[in-house]
């Protein structure tokens, strides 16, 4: 399909339905087998494809009531982006620095202790508390420790994640807000010469 030295339009938007279904597939695949290598590569493949075929089209891709069009449909959606990202990242971030953790133990007649580790969340009734039972602390084992390990790390980890989450969105505003401003920057000077 790609070989052919034209290319008509009805062909060059099945050629990017097929490159879109295989993308979505490949997203699938990266989150089923925690492997984002391979899919990160065939979305690549997938960008010079779509590349390769647009070069290829003989019909007229474009006049300027399209290129207004789709200007402003991706001016919109950049806006939106931005503003979605932003509130994530607000959202993200009033958790973390609202949420806290805290431990405790609590000891039993026949010896053995209870140890406890909460995570408290701003929008909730209650906090989270996991629990590990060491049934004779005096002898504890291997299993014992590790399972003192996983309680804490888990825990932390369950507070970290909105930090992180919030930062990445935090960039991603900061990002596409540079790109547009140099771009606005970028065309601007471009054709007022």
């Amino acid at each position: 399909m790609l070989h052919c030295e034209i290319m008509r339009m009805k062909t060059y938007y099945a050629v990017v339905g097929c490159v879109i279904a295989a993308e979505i597939l490949c997203l699938g695949i990266a989150i089923t087998t925690g492997n984002p290598v391979i899919p990160a590569l065939l979305i690549l493949a997938g960008i010079a494809v779509v590349w390769f075929a647009k070069r290829k089209v003989t019909d007229v891709m474009s006049d300027d009531l399209s290129d207004t069009i789709y200007g402003k449909a991706a001016l919109n959606a950049l806006i939106v982006t931005i503003i979605v990202a932003a509130i994530l990242y607000a959202g993200a971030m009033t958790w973390y620095f609202n949420s806290g953790y805290g431990g405790g133990f609590h000891t039993f007649p026949n010896g053995s202790v209870s140890v406890g580790f909460a995570t408290e969340a701003p929008f909730r009734q209650g906090d989270t508390w996991n629990y590990y039972l060491i049934p004779d602390p005096a002898n504890m084992t291997g299993e014992d420790f590790w399972g003192l390990d996983l309680l804490f790390k888990n825990g932390h980890q369950a507070r970290e994640f909105p930090l992180v989450f919030g930062i990445g969105m935090g960039f991603i505003v900061l990002l596409l807000t540079a790109l547009y401003a140099a771009f606005s920057y970028y065309y601007t000077r471009k054709y007022e010469e």
